[in-house]
């Protein structure tokens, strides 16, 4: 293909003509504000922007909604060159010469020098040698232009770019749609009775289109493996492709339980029909921490680290919980847990909101655990989820664990149950109740 039809070809998916404008978004499109604040948070700064984020959460509809607020804001359509190098006719992009004759050529021929310019370039490290021609356009004073790219897995962007740019780049994490995102995206009132649904549904742009519950099933299975394929397989090339596949199924069954990687390689070697040998057991454990770091790194799940009163816990090499990156990928099973769920959408949340998070322990021998310790500019708080608490009659044991763990605590800082009753009146001084709901709006509240 001629460097001339190149061009042609790239002109026809960038967006710059009225003909092709209409393409720009897709027909159900909801705004994704929180992104898009973010985007334009950062726009004054000397940074690049790297958008991160699993498979199919809408990275690249967000950086398209971000060409139509650019738009608005008066930046001419051919100042903003979008390559999404993942389209077939486009793929001779990732041919890095080919790449810097098409910059060089927007960059002389169609950029309004008096206006903003804006490279945006789409799964980023498809690009050939990416991370040294991404850093020398941004070195170089010929490209005065912001950067923005995307990518689905976060070793490779942030460790990568670190290398080559130091200080240089901000990341954006793109989660699944949140629980208000899902109920603007689905046409549902934000109640008890839309999280419930939200558990189950998940967050999932492309599954949530298709009603029928055969076919969503179908296209989870396809994502998982397509962020298996793509995002660990071909990067890291695994020695057992067999365990990382069970380890998968494994997590999606077992997020926000206990968990200890010996227990892991136990189930796995079970399912497998592996026979019990202690000595190839330890260095399967190792295995299996390595296959799960490779799944945090595609955004498939998230590893909490531990806070604890005791050095030593926080610094086990172990897994001591894992949180799917989106509820869809859990095994709905009729024994599922909802407390679990509730659990896991919990986490998310609070990590959407750019908290610090992590597992609180206390003394191994109080028994005593807290879900979680959060904490970020304005406030610190412990925190503990659980489905319903119902009265103290039926479920007292139940109350003296949530609320009496948190009351063992002897920080002055907020200490809040969480669940799905109307708000209940605690036992304990100094420990709150909360509703879903209303615990929602005290995170929006301490941003």
């Amino acid at each position: 293909m001629t460097i001339e039809n190149i061009k042609i070809e790239l002109t026809e998916r960038s967006f710059w003509h009225i003909d092709s404008q209409s393409a720009l978004l897709p027909d159900q499109n909801l705004p994704r504000l929180d992104p898009l604040a973010g985007l334009s948070a950062l726009d004054s700064s000397n940074l690049m922007t790297c958008i991160m984020g699993q498979r199919r959460c809408g990275k690249s509809v967000i950086v398209r909604q971000y060409i139509e607020q650019l738009w608005a804001e008066g930046i001419p359509p051919h100042n903003i060159l979008y390559i999404n190098f993942f389209l077939r006719p486009l793929k001779v992009l990732q041919d890095e010469k080919i790449f810097a004759q098409i910059i060089d050529w927007w960059m002389k021929d169609l950029v309004n020098k008096n206006k903003r310019s804006y490279l945006l370039l789409d799964e980023v490290h498809l690009l050939e040698h990416w991370d040294e021609n991404v850093a020398s356009i941004f070195e170089d004073p010929k490209f005065p232009c912001r950067i923005i790219m995307t990518g689905s897995n976060s070793s490779l962007l942030s460790k990568d770019l670190s290398t080559k740019l130091g200080g240089r780049f901000t990341s954006l994490p793109i989660f699944p749609f949140s629980w208000s995102e899902y109920c603007r995206f689905t046409n549902q009132d934000l109640n008890l009775k839309s999280i419930e649904s939200y558990l189950f549904d998940g967050g999932l742009p492309e599954v949530l289109k298709l009603k029928n519950s055969e076919l969503r099933a179908q296209l989870v299975g396809d994502i998982v493996n397509s962020i298996v394929k793509n995002d660990i397989v071909e990067r890291y090339n695994p020695s057992n492709p067999l365990v990382l596949f069970s380890l998968i199924d494994y997590c999606r069954q077992s997020y926000g339980q206990d968990l200890s990687l010996a227990k892991i390689q136990n189930e796995i070697n079970g399912r497998l029909s592996i026979p019990q040998n202690p000595k190839a057991n330890r260095k399967s454990t190792t295995l299996a921490e390595t296959y799960l770091q490779y799944m945090v790194d595609a955004y498939f799940l998230y590893c909490p680290q531990t806070y604890s009163y005791r050095t030593k816990d926080v610094l086990k090499q172990k897994v001591d919980k894992i949180y799917l990156s989106d509820l869809c990928f859990a095994h709905h099973d009729s024994g599922v847990s909802k407390g679990r769920l509730l659990e896991n959408m919990v986490y998310l949340e609070i990590n959407r909101r750019n908290f610090k998070i992590k597992r609180f322990l206390g003394y191994r021998n109080k028994n005593l655990e807290i879900d979680f310790w959060i904490k970020n500019s304005r406030i610190e708080a412990l925190v503990q989820i659980c489905w319903q608490l119902g009265s103290f009659e039926e479920n007292g044991s139940m109350w003296d664990r949530e609320f009496g763990n948190l009351g063992a605590v002897s920080w002055d800082v907020p200490k809040i149950v969480v669940s799905l009753d109307e708000e209940i009146k605690s036992p304990l001084k100094g420990v709150k109740h909360m509703s879903v709901l209303k615990f929602f709006e005290w995170l929006d509240n301490n941003r």
